[in-house]
């Protein structure tokens, strides 16, 4: 089987990495290609931040693309995944059917497309999307792979005529790096006595990922005296949002930027913690369980389905500052509890990326997922 992995680019974020991993895990067996639509010469370090992790079994094609959306690109995709004669066509990120419109249309009965919703589906409740569920994906022309199960139920629920599965995202064994004792080090400094908790927060600076909230409740948890600190890896910080949501963090908040090892901070950090308005499945979410570590999170999709209130974490019960807060704050005083739990819940996670490749090589064969 020939499978083609269509994705913007390789940047810092979920859907990046889910590609990267699945890539890898089918190139084992099938012929796989990873083609990104962004010229990534520009802005290379943020547009190939995961070209490094591919394995030398997958082949990697740039098109070059610069911004906006007109016929020729779409012309342009269509002869790629022509040229590649591909058996799947797996599409990644929101966006990317609108570039792959005309390729769908003229090679849906030599290729099977296969598009993974990757975010809460109120996201996708848009004019192009309404049309394109009802009739590419009516048609199945298109097939669909929701990634928590709220999302698969929202989506029997509002296109039941589409063919759609449940597959988990999965990812690639969280291990130390060559960095791993430097990471510790570094962890160890930013306590400010022993019992000092790290939060870990890993996610992009954007409106999604809703950092408002979490700063406003670290700064309400030192407003508490709560002895905590949050750590924040991401891209994006240095943008206006960003700088202004630095102005206003306290001093228990330190943003490190972007890491390639963040699988060592996961394994140093005491608590994992996402703020986010809308999710799918978060793959950092998914990264924190193979890590051992739980999470505090707001109540999206994917960690509604992942944790379970005082045993491997806790969700917020809404997005106020003061019940996110109180969240945190249950967190941290019940941490040594809620760690042993997760560690114990690693040892049969069902999220490691053989078990959701599998999943996916099913689907592509026209097997139930």
């Amino acid at each position: 089987m020939k499978i083609v992995e269509v994705i913007f680019s390789l940047t810092p974020g979920g859907a990046e990495h889910l590609v990267v991993d699945l890539s890898n895990e089918l190139s084992k067996t099938d012929e796989v290609v990873v083609l990104t639509l962004k010229d990534d010469r520009v802005d290379s370090d943020n547009r190939t931040f995961y070209k490094s992790e591919l394995s030398d079994r997958v082949t990697y094609k740039n098109l070059g693309f610069g911004s906006g959306l007109n016929l020729r690109k779409m012309w342009q995709i269509y002869k790629a995944i022509r040229a590649e004669k591909a058996d799947i066509v797996h599409l990644n990120l929101r966006n990317i059917p609108k570039y792959c419109l005309l390729a769908i249309i003229l090679l849906h009965k030599k290729v099977k497309f296969v598009q993974t919703i990757h975010n809460d589906m109120a996201s996708y409740n848009e004019l192009f999307y309404r049309i394109y569920f009802e009739t590419l994906g009516r048609l199945k022309w298109v097939h669909f792979v929701t990634i928590s199960e709220t999302n698969f139920k929202d989506m029997q629920r509002m296109h039941p005529c589409v063919d759609a599965c449940y597959i988990v995202n999965g990812r690639a064994p969280v291990v130390p790096s060559p960095l791993y004792e430097d990471v510790k080090k570094e962890i160890a400094a930013y306590r400010t006595s022993p019992d000092t908790k790290i939060f870990l927060h890993v996610a992009r600076c954007s409106a999604q990922k809703n950092q408002d909230l979490l700063i406003d409740a670290f700064n309400e948890l030192e407003k508490r005296g709560v002895d905590v600190k949050l750590l924040m890896i991401g891209a994006g910080f240095d943008s206006e949002r960003g700088q202004r949501l630095l102005a206003k963090a306290g001093p228990n908040v330190v943003c490190l930027g972007t890491r390639k090892n963040v699988g060592d901070y996961m394994l140093n950090s005491d608590l994992f913690t996402l703020s986010s308005q809308y999710e799918g499945m978060p793959i950092t979410l998914i990264e924190a369980s193979l890590a051992g570590i739980p999470a505090v999170t707001t109540p999206v999709c994917g960690a509604v389905d992942m944790l379970v209130n005082g045993k491997n974490g806790y969700l917020s019960n809404n997005f106020e500052t003061v019940d996110f807060a109180n969240a945190l704050a249950e967190g941290a005083r019940n941490c040594s509890e809620l760690r042993a739990n997760a560690q114990e819940m690693k040892k049969v996670s069902p999220f490691a990326i053989e078990i959701c490749a599998a999943k996916y090589k099913k689907f592509f064969s026209g097997e139930s997922a």
